[in-house]
C-alpha cells in the first residue's frame, strides 16, 4: 500500500512501504510489505542506518533504490501484523488433536493373581448362591402351600445363604489386607567412587632466562581426575572448579597432586612443569568432558 500525500506523484518513482522488525537472536532487521520481505544483516550498508530508526517508523523504498523513513500514518504496522495473525489462528484451527490410548499396565505380582483367583472364585460362589436363591424362592412358595413342617427346611437355607454370605465378607478383608501390605524401605546407597575423563587446552605467556619472554604457550591436556568416596555423583562444574584451581597455581615442578581442599584421590596429566617459574596469563580451557564414571 502506497501512502504519496499532497505530492504530485507524476514526478515521483514508485515506492513500497516496510514495517521495521528486529530479530534479537541473530541479530538481523527483517522490512516487510504487503508484497515481500526483505532480510538485512549487520554487512547490509543500510544496517547502521535502520539501527538510528525510531520505534514505530516505516521505510520506504524507491524503484530506483533510494530509501528514506517517514512516521506510520497509513497504519502498516497494524495491516501486515493483522494479516499475520489470521494466518496463524487459521494454521491452529487446521490442527486435529489425538488423543493415545492408555495402555494398560501388567501386574505380574504374585499376590495379585492369587487375589484374582480369589475373585474368580468369589464370582463363581455368587453365581451358585444366585442360583440356589432362585431354588430356595421357588421352594419356599411349595412350602407356604404344605404343611407348617415344611416350613423348617426352608429355615434351612436360610442359614446357608447367611454363612456363605459371611464367608465372601472374609475374603474380601483378605483382599484388602493384601492390597495394604506396607512396601519394604529401600537399601541406602553406599558411596562411590568417581573417575573423569577430560581433554583441555593448557596456555601460558613465558618469562624465563633461556629468552622466551613474552612467547605463548599452548598445549593438549589429556587428564583424569578421580574423586575420594561420595553420597552422589559429581557435575561437570566440580571437576572445572579443580582445573581452575591448577591454573591458578601455575609451575609445578611435577603433574599436580594438590587437592585444594576438595575431595580429591588422584589426579594426572596436567604436566604444569612445561611452563616456566614466571609464567603469566596462565589458563585451562577448552574444557570438554569424554566420561564420567564410577570408579
Amino acid at each position: 500500500m502506497l501512502y504519496l500525500g499532497k505530492q504530485n506523484t507524476s514526478f515521483m518513482a514508485s515506492t513500497t512501504s516496510y514495517i521495521i522488525n528486529f530479530n534479537k537472536k541473530t541479530g538481523d532487521f527483517t522490512l516487510k510489505s504487503t508484497k515481500d520481505e526483505i532480510t538485512v544483516d549487520a554487512k547490509h550498508k543500510k544496517y547502521e542506518w535502520l539501527k538510528s530508526q525510531d520505534t514505530g517508523r516505516i521505510v520506504k523504498i524507491s524503484d530506483k533504490g533510494r530509501w528514506n523513513s517517514s512516521k506510520d500514518y497509513i497504519g502498516l504496522y497494524d495491516e501486515i501484523n493483522s494479516s499475520k495473525s489470521k494466518k496463524k489462528s487459521t494454521v491452529k484451527s487446521s490442527v486435529k488433536t489425538t488423543k493415545r490410548k492408555a495402555k494398560p499396565v501388567k501386574d505380574n505380582s504374585t499376590e495379585l493373581k492369587e487375589l484374582k483367583t480369589q475373585l474368580k472364585e468369589l464370582k463363581t460362589s455368587n453365581n451358585k448362591l444366585k442360583t440356589e436363591n432362585a431354588k430356595l424362592k421357588n421352594e419356599v412358595k411349595l412350602l407356604k402351600t404344605e404343611s407348617t413342617s415344611l416350613t423348617s427346611l426352608g429355615l434351612l437355607y436360610k442359614t446357608k445363604n447367611t454363612s456363605l454370605r459371611n464367608e465372601i465378607q472374609l475374603l474380601k478383608k483378605k483382599v484388602v489386607s493384601v492390597k495394604t501390605k506396607p512396601k519394604p524401605k529401600p537399601v541406602k546407597k553406599q558411596p562411590k567412587q568417581y573417575e573423569a575423563r577430560i581433554t583441555a587446552t593448557l596456555s601460558a605467556t613465558k618469562y624465563d632466562i633461556y629468552g622466551d619472554n613474552g612467547k605463548k604457550f599452548s598445549k593438549i591436556l589429556d587428564i583424569t581426575i578421580r574423586t575420594e568416596k561420595l553420597d552422589k555423583k559429581p557435575t561437570q562444574s566440580f571437576f572445572k572448579s579443580y582445573c581452575k584451581l591448577v591454573a591458578k597455581k601455575g609451575w609445578s615442578p611435577d603433574q599436580c597432586k594438590d587437592k585444594f581442599g576438595m575431595p580429591i584421590d588422584y589426579v594426572t596429566g596436567f604436566f604444569m612443569y612445561y611452563l616456566s617459574y614466571n609464567s603469566k596469563n596462565i589458563k585451562i580451557s577448552n574444557i570438554s568432558f569424554i566420561s564420567i564414571k564410577e570408579y
